[in-house]
């Protein structure tokens, strides 16, 4: 009977150890199924943060091509004209009807 208790004994710990690892794997799942999720997660916030980034780079060029037409006597002439009505000496303003 000694023999037969030492099998049982083996048994119950092979059980316990199996059932230990099972837990331990179960547990290393759900972790790896939560990193991944916050892995995708950061992925798609990158993606936007970066799709911004580019957005900001366009509008910082378009805001340079301005701040250089600004500075063109082009644009000096265009807003004196415009907006207060400034004209060289003999120049007339022609203004069409609004129909």
């Amino acid at each position: 009977m000694t023999i037969r208790k030492k099998q049982n004994k083996l048994d119950q710990r092979t059980k316990i150890i199996m059932i230990i690892v099972l837990i331990f794997v179960v547990i290393l799942a759900f972790s790896y199924i939560n990193l991944r999720q916050k892995s995708k997660k950061i992925a798609k916030e990158q993606q936007q943060v970066e799709s911004q980034i580019k957005k900001q780079e366009e509008k910082k060029k378009e805001l340079k091509k301005k701040k250089e037409y600004i500075k063109t006597k082009e644009f000096i002439e265009k807003t004196a004209t415009e907006k207060f009505g400034l004209l060289y000496p003999g120049e007339y303003l022609l203004k069409g009807s609004d129909d």
